[in-house]
């Protein structure tokens, strides 16, 4: 497997090379392809859009042509007309979730989540007691569930889900589940066994640089700040702007 990237991870005088791999695999595990049937024969379609032929032309298509082509298991293509594509993925989204389980938030792992949202009781702005009594079944709900997680499994904007929901301050956070074969696994070098000598160094190590306060509003996104610098900066008029002039090459984010 190939790494995405590659860099260095600096701590005092620790310099670590390290190779990046993407963790998880998409959770579309089926594709289509956008095709268009001439006279018998089916062809890619571009943008725009056109197809191009076997003799080379291209060639305007309207919007009504395009097919949409699923690869099959044993690697034939099925093809869909527009209409049929939106029969077989018209699923919406489930109305009502039916909790399958609640666990434990300690069987989740740092690569179980996709998505996260943050869920509170639907008011009616009609229906003052109903809403009371929601609330109130909410805060009982959040009282019982405490440090664990309803785990349903449900279709949301046409995929399916298993979804973990669990206690969020005065909220629900709804967090969205990987498929189990869709987390990789990377395979690597057996890494070796230490001494308690070099455990001792280890941990000491990392604790001379342990800060007991974290502020995540002092990070900022300089990137973004600076390329607005360069929008911001024509005006009205449209005329050429060197990168270089108000970005180091050290800082260049467009490189």
């Amino acid at each position: 497997m190939k790494a995405v990237a590659k860099t260095i991870l600096s701590i005092g005088k620790l310099s670590l090379p390290l190779e990046l791999y993407k963790a998880t695999d998409s959770t579309i595990s089926v594709r289509a392809s956008e095709m268009a049937k001439i006279n018998g024969k089916l062809y890619k379609v571009q943008k725009k859009p056109y197809v191009v032929l076997e003799t080379g032309e291209e060639k305007d298509i309207q919007p009504e042509q395009i097919l949409k082509s699923y690869e099959k298991e044993d690697g034939s293509m099925a093809i869909f007309t527009k209409s049929e594509q939106t029969q077989l993925l018209k699923r919406g989204s489930s109305r009502e979730w039916k909790t399958d389980i609640i666990i434990s938030k300690d069987q989740f792992n740092e690569l179980s989540f996709q998505k996260e949202y943050v869920a509170f009781v639907e008011l009616d702005s009609k229906k003052d007691l109903i809403n009371k009594k929601n609330l109130k079944f909410l805060k009982m709900f959040k009282e019982g569930l405490q440090d664990k997680a309803v785990i349903v499994q449900a279709l949301f904007k046409n995929t399916q889900y298993p979804i973990a929901i669990s206690n969020f301050g005065d909220k629900l956070l709804v967090r969205f589940l990987h498929y189990s074969h869709e987390i990789r696994n990377i395979e690597t070098e057996a890494l070796p066994k230490l001494t308690k000598q070099e455990t001792d160094q280890a941990r000491a190590f990392i604790t001379q640089y342990l800060k007991s306060d974290f502020d995540l509003s002092k990070f900022e996104n300089t990137t973004e700040r600076k390329v607005m610098e360069i929008i911001n900066s024509r005006g009205t008029e449209v005329k050429e702007i060197k990168v270089e002039e108000l970005i180091t090459a050290e800082e260049n984010p467009f490189i």
